[in-house]
């Protein structure tokens, strides 16, 4: 199934939505609406100052066949005290609130990195549509133009933003084309795009010292010798009214613990194939989940016509947690074809994306709704502003829709489950500051620095700062938010074609080489064989299988510098908003 264009989630191409207003204010027309991401641009041309080239008295707006010109005066004015005045009254109707939030958005950069780390962005994927997108909005400009703004608009402000691109673009007269702008302003992803600028960072940062080549007596990430039978069955939750697919892969004579895994939001239970039959082989039984109503199938029945946040029912940051629950029930029951000697009160969890944070929420992190509404709104209108869409990733979005549910706080814990293994995990703030404190299970967090639908720095990283010991932290630099799955199996949310899934398998065979490895230890590290898999919890041996594509790294802390940085920009980010 092809995914429909207004759900692009790859990097920059996040697709608009039709976001709601805020209930307190008045109601809008649909093109109303629809022009407001223009207007947020054009204001934020009209906050660069007088002392810079760009700084004309007037602004020429072209809309289709349509021009039309404003007073900078005036529009400097709304963006400094949120005020119309001359030119800028006659539409007021889409100054709408959440406006002025788009012209505080920005990508804090160290600038200790800045000069080496810009030049890396211009020549990423992501930095070529960067400039694509600025040469779009601004025809009259060139890509040396577009260049030298990006390098001057991080040196002024050390950060990065839209704002400051166009602030720092040459000319006495602009002329903005109204219909780039619009598709421009829905398809900022600022923390994608801070994951990429922080790239070369994390490949030296997160580096270990070796004292030579990475030797070990067995390899973990090739095949085990345990039989493995595969069974597929549908296990019926009469209570919730659903039935619950499951793969179970069962070597002779199993081993404790038993791993469960958890899908991604339009994933199914063959999402991790391969690491589900490489950790049979080697004696480990596993169970793969696919959720009823955040699956393949749910997603390929949902009208084209719903935007992000109406993709799954609010329910499901609830019934994922309770489908593992419930298998486990099963499983433990012995009834019918389910009648094999597993150990279910040791389990370790895997789950990719939002089943990322499913194994989470299962190991004990506590899901803050209080602390999520403070970030997205107390409304369902609210959590899909403007203020909510504009410059963030769609997992940003996604989490806001559980701030339905009702009640401040949930503990989903299960005590079966003893170690959790989170991929690429949509966190962002759906545990708030706190939750995550409440782990008391290892847990190991991957991250890719490619991921555009749940970005590195938000969505791994600091979060992995909150996390108590023990833990680990594997960074994918280069890989994406689907280089971990099976690649005979690509999730339905993945955009990209063909082409692009064959050579992302190609570039991260190395990469799911050592999920391989590394997950097998993981799960080793509650057996008695423990000590003779840790060498392979390491950086070293991570950093053996790295390729210059995909640079790999293994951490069980981050290095001081760059979590000061982390926090640092945590902090900003509250501070504004």
């Amino acid at each position: 199934m092809k995914l429909p264009k207004h759900l692009s989630f790859h990097g920059l191409n996040f697709s608009p939505i039709k976001p709601l207003t805020n209930t307190q204010s008045r109601p809008r027309k649909r093109w109303q609406r629809q022009l407001a991401p223009l207007l947020a641009l054009t204001i934020a041309i009209a906050s660069f100052g007088h002392g810079m080239a760009i700084a004309a008295e007037r602004l020429r707006i072209r809309f289709g066949p349509l021009e039309t010109t404003l007073e900078i005066d005036d529009l400097e004015r709304f963006a400094r005290t949120g005020k119309a005045s001359g030119d800028l009254e006659l539409i007021e109707p889409f100054l709408i609130p959440e406006i002025r939030e788009l012209l505080l958005q920005r990508v804090d950069i160290d600038p200790e990195i800045a000069d080496d780390a810009i030049d890396l962005l211009l020549e990423s994927s992501a930095g070529q549509r960067w400039i694509q997108m600025v040469l779009l909005m601004i025809p009259d400009s060139t890509v040396e133009q577009v260049k030298a703004a990006i390098k001057l608009a991080i040196r002024q402000a050390e950060g990065l933003s839209l704002i400051g691109i166009l602030k720092a673009l040459p000319g006495e007269t602009i002329t903005l084309d109204a219909t780039a702008a619009i598709a421009a302003a829905s398809r900022l992803n600022l923390p994608y795009l801070e994951a990429q600028i922080l790239r070369s960072r994390l490949e030296s940062d997160l580096e270990t010292e070796t004292d030579g080549p990475f030797t070990a007596p067995f390899d973990p990430a090739l095949p085990g010798s345990y039989p493995v039978r595969e069974t597929t069955l549908t296990l019926a939750d009469r209570q919730r009214d659903r039935d619950i697919p499951v793969d179970l892969y069962i070597p002779d004579d199993p081993k404790s613990p038993l791993v469960v895994m958890s899908p991604g939001l339009g994933g199914d239970r063959s999402f991790l194939t391969y690491l589900a039959r490489h950790l049979a082989s080697h004696g480990f039984p596993v169970v793969a989940v696919e959720h009823p109503r955040s699956n393949r199938a749910s997603l390929s029945d949902r009208p084209v016509s719903l935007d992000l946040g109406q993709l799954m029912p609010p329910s499901e940051f609830l019934d994922r947690p309770q489908d593992i629950r419930f298998v486990l029930d099963r499983l433990a029951s012995g009834d019918g074809d389910l009648r094999v000697p597993l150990d279910t009160d040791n389990v370790v969890a895997i789950g990719h994306s939002l089943g990322g944070y499913t194994v989470l929420a299962l190991a004990g992190a506590e899901l803050r709704l209080d602390d999520l509404r403070e970030v997205c709104g107390d409304t369902p209108e609210a959590s899909r502003s403007y203020r909510q869409w504009l410059g963030k990733a769609p997992a940003d979005l996604l989490q806001c829709t559980a701030t339905q549910l009702s009640g401040n706080r949930k503990n989903l814990r299960d005590r079966r489950i003893q170690g959790a293994i989170a991929l690429n995990p949509v966190v962002g703030e759906l545990f708030g500051d706190k939750g995550l404190d409440r782990l008391d299970t290892p847990v190991a967090i991957v991250a890719a620095t490619e991921d555009g639908w749940a970005p590195a720095v938000t969505h791994q990283l600091r979060p992995f700062l909150d996390l108590p010991e023990p833990k680990y932290l594997i960074t994918a630099i280069g890989a994406s938010h689907f280089s971990a799955t099976d690649p005979d199996n690509p999730d339905v949310l993945d955009p990209e074609s063909e082409n692009y899934r064959v050579r992302d398998s190609l570039e991260s065979e190395n990469y799911r080489q050592l999920l391989r490895g590394a997950s097998l230890a993981f799960v080793a590290q509650f057996t008695p064989e423990a000590i003779a898999y840790r060498p392979f919890l390491t950086g070293a041996y991570a950093q053996s299988l790295s390729t210059p594509t995909v640079p790999l790294r293994l951490n069980r802390e981050i290095p001081k510098r760059l979590a000061r940085w982390l926090e640092s920009t945590r902090a900003e980010i509250t501070r504004r908003d």
